[in-house]
């Protein structure tokens, strides 16, 4: 896995060449990393992996991962965040931190088989050029990229930050939560006069498709988001159904209350809402 400005000057003091590069497994959490990471259970509750390879989903890096995800290290994306070279310091701990996890999710957007076979198949497009062709080969340049965030790497770790506080049923706050942070960049940046004029449109009235430049709309934002949800999961807690005992206990109270009360309106309250749980609760058995 290589830097894309791997052995690129990119100008300014705190831009030097990056020579940067890992092999994939080695590429691995920072130690400050305690982000959730989501484990596969039955109704049981017991884990399930499928795989030994599971176990090492979203803690390490493939070869080839700076193949098919654009990738740039962790110390590049720090100089281009904060202008300056990282110090010993827990701030710069902790930025660290946030940026390896968020290039490990964006990472794992992809899965370890299709970066496998990505890898694959350049290998074999390089050997029939070079064996076959005679030619050298076609590929373009993986770097060096711009010298401002043009990911949204700024808006990824705000969202990994945000992960870490309590949410309400669990000791981190859930995937839906977070990206709400995305949208509100997203909305502000489209605001702006350098968003709202850089957009283009396709289509007609009754239709159209607006092209976006919003850092948090770019590839590897897509590919951050996608890796983040599924290393984190998501808890749906859906309204749980009453049952026949608790229905007929609470028509009974209806009928007892409807028995003392005199008033009309009183009494067509109490019956709208005993005809409305005895309807509903019929109609939310399967093929009604």
């Amino acid at each position: 896995m290589f830097c894309g400005n791997f052995g690129i000057y990119r100008g300014g003091g705190h831009f030097e060449v990056c020579r940067r590069a890992w092999c994939g497994g080695c590429y691995t959490p920072h130690p400050l990393d305690r982000f959730h990471i989501n484990t596969p259970t039955d109704e049981a509750g017991y884990e399930w992996l499928v795989k030994e390879s599971d176990a090492e989903r979203f803690k390490v890096g493939r070869n080839g991962d700076h193949l098919i995800t654009p990738f740039q290290c962790d110390w590049c994306l720090f100089r281009l965040l904060t202008g300056r070279i990282p110090t010993s310091s827990r701030h710069d701990d902790r930025l660290l931190c946030l940026l390896r996890r968020a290039n490990l999710d964006s990472l794992w957007g992809r899965e370890t088989s299709t970066v496998s076979a990505n890898r694959r198949n350049l290998n074999q497009l390089i050997r029939l050029w070079c064996d076959q062709i005679g030619v050298d080969p076609q590929l373009p340049a993986l770097g060096p990229f711009p010298a401002h965030d043009a990911f949204g790497v700024t808006a990824a770790v705000a969202m990994l930050a945000k992960s870490l506080e309590p949410g309400r049923y669990k000791h981190y706050t859930q995937f839906e939560t977070m990206r709400k942070l995305r949208a509100s960049y997203s909305n502000l940046f489209h605001a702006s006069a350098m968003g709202s004029t850089s957009m283009s449109t396709l289509g007609r009235d009754s239709a159209k498709t607006f092209l976006s430049t919003c850092p948090s709309h770019s590839l590897w934002f897509e590919r951050f988001a996608k890796g983040c949800l599924r290393r984190m999961g998501q808890e749906i807690r859906q309204d749980l159904a009453i049952s026949v005992k608790v229905l007929l206990a609470m028509l009974s109270g209806l009928e007892a209350d409807l028995a003392t009360d005199t008033t009309v309106q009183g009494r067509e309250v109490k019956i709208f809402a005993g005809a409305f749980s005895v309807i509903a609760f019929g109609g939310s058995f399967s093929g009604q």
